[in-house]
């Protein structure tokens, strides 16, 4: 047990390290705590518990005192920081529930009912004492980015947050049967519209169909008119052709003549002068004979 009688007025307990508040890590405290354990000259486990107890919070110290009576002996510094770090982590877990139940929203993609699972396996680990902490305020506020939802909630003024959860789901689910009864009558609407786009463009196309056929059948009368005149013409051209051409025949039909007939009297000339040279042979033949008979 711890010695009672140990005197502590030879001590300067206004430089002992303590622990607490906003300075929680026990490695560090117990490292400062047992360098004045040393400077002090404080050497039995049962003189360090005393200034240990002393140097922690109250809620610390019923812990220790719990675990002491327990063991039936003073505890150790690694025994108490033990203790301590257990504390805390308890405290550090509990305030980051806490934390997160007043911080948590619904996700986009999150149903009202799996987000009130995921909020009430938070709520439910907290103690007690701790639940009081969490009110339908918060649960309300985590749901605010359902407008809708949140707003018929915060309406009903509901007291538990079971109520609020059970009414949350309810309301989403008849929203959604109304969401699914406005796509249903939109798709209705929307056929009806595009059925009736439909006849109109219908009706459209059988006018611009008559307008291709007329403008078909005028393209087609313009087209034979065309072939027509181009034909006609085309047959004045070939007859003025073939007249040049009769023409022309004509001219060298003349000219053929006129050769036919420069070669016949090429011919009569020719002849002529063949006469000429057989007479003169001939005469002189003549003359010849003559003169021997002389």
């Amino acid at each position: 047990m711890r010695n009672n009688n140990f005197n502590c007025n030879r001590v300067d307990t206004g430089t002992l390290p303590r622990i607490g508040g906003s300075r929680r890590d026990a490695e560090i405290w117990k490292f400062k705590i047992n360098d004045w354990f040393k400077r002090e000259g404080i050497t039995t486990d049962e003189n360090k518990f005393s200034y240990i107890i002393t140097a922690v919070e109250d809620n610390i110290v019923r812990i220790h005192m719990e675990k002491e009576k327990e063991v039936n002996r003073a505890l150790t510094l690694d025994e108490c920081v033990k203790l301590i770090k257990k504390k805390y982590w308890r405290e550090n877990l509990k305030e980051d529930k806490l934390s997160q139940l007043k911080k948590i929203i619904i996700t986009p993609n999150e149903n009202v009912c799996d987000f009130n699972t995921r909020f009430l396996e938070l709520y439910d680990q907290l103690d007690f004492n701790d639940k009081s902490y969490i009110s339908v305020i918060d649960y309300e506020y985590a749901l605010r980015p359902r407008g809708r939802i949140y707003e018929m909630v915060v309406m009903a003024d509901v007291d538990n947050l079971e109520d609020a959860c059970r009414l949350a789901e309810k309301f989403e689910s008849i929203i959604n049967k109304s969401r699914v009864g406005n796509e249903i009558w939109g798709s209705y609407t929307t056929n009806i519209k595009n059925n009736y786009n439909d006849n109109d463009n219908n009706s459209n196309l059988n006018v611009s169909n008559d307008n291709n056929i007329s403008n078909h059948y005028r393209n087609r009368k313009i087209l034979k008119s065309n072939f027509k005149i181009s034909s006609s013409n085309s047959s004045t051209n070939n007859n003025k052709v073939n007249s040049n051409n009769d023409k022309n025949n004509s001219n060298i039909n003349n000219v053929n003549e006129n050769i036919i007939n420069n070669n016949s009297i090429n011919n009569i000339i020719n002849n002529g002068i063949s006469n000429l040279d057989t007479n003169n042979t001939n005469n002189n033949n003549n003359n010849n004979n003559n003169y021997n008979n002389d």
